[in-house]
């Protein structure tokens, strides 16, 4: 297992304790004072939610969200092509599209602005994704001038040929042991990685070129 997988599997398993410890606390114990804002609502405004099925519901999203969680870590690890990306888009998805579905068993002096944030909210977060995505999938444009080595694009750079020092071409890629800052999907990486035998490195890879 790479050093990038073993991180992952700490941070995964350590996400899915407190996701765990708290879709328990909440959709068994009906603890709901660990609903954010819950608590800080008066006595009445707490009974109206709990007979208007706001906390039901908020108990199904908690354990859905979970289950997804969930299964997306296992495929993780499971050679199926895209698994890991399609369970994060859907898990996206789902909490996005849920807190607003959510709202409709909100109090009804307060449901029209919590449609609003929350809506407001998903739809610059799925857009600004999305287009992020996008750009992402644009190939990189490589330009050589006499003074100048430049790479366009997401996480493009310009280089100075007297900065260059060596030019090789690898036959076989070496490991790629993590990514620092970057974006990567299947056989797409683009920008910060360490690298096994080159340390910190920034990358433009599509599948093995």
């Amino acid at each position: 297992m790479s050093e990038g997988m073993i991180i992952y599997s700490i941070v995964m398993g350590f996400t899915l304790i407190i996701m765990g410890g708290l879709t328990f606390l909440v959709y068994k114990r009906n603890d709901f004072t660990l609903i954010s804002g819950f608590a800080n609502r008066s006595k009445e405004e707490q009974q109206q939610l709990i007979q208007s099925g706001y906390t039901d519901a908020i108990k199904r999203y908690l354990l859905h969200t979970f289950i997804i969680l969930f299964v997306t870590f296992i495929v993780s690890f499971l050679p199926i092509p895209y698994g890991m990306e399609i369970g994060f888009s859907v898990l996206l998805l789902y909490s996005l599209i849920g807190i607003v579905w959510i709202q409709r068993y909100e109090i009804e002096s307060k449901r029209k602005r919590g449609y609003w944030i929350t809506g407001s909210v998903a739809v610059v977060l799925i857009v600004g994704i999305t287009g992020l995505t996008i750009w992402a999938f644009q190939p990189n444009q490589v330009t050589i001038t006499d003074k100048q080595f430049t790479v366009s694009g997401l996480y493009g750079v310009e280089w100075s040929q007297s900065d260059i020092e060596e030019v090789q071409l690898l036959e076989e890629m070496p490991d790629v042991l993590i990514r620092t800052n970057g974006f990567a999907i299947q056989n797409l990486a683009k920008g910060h990685f360490r690298v096994d035998q080159y340390g910190s490195a920034r990358l433009f890879l599509r599948g093995e070129h």
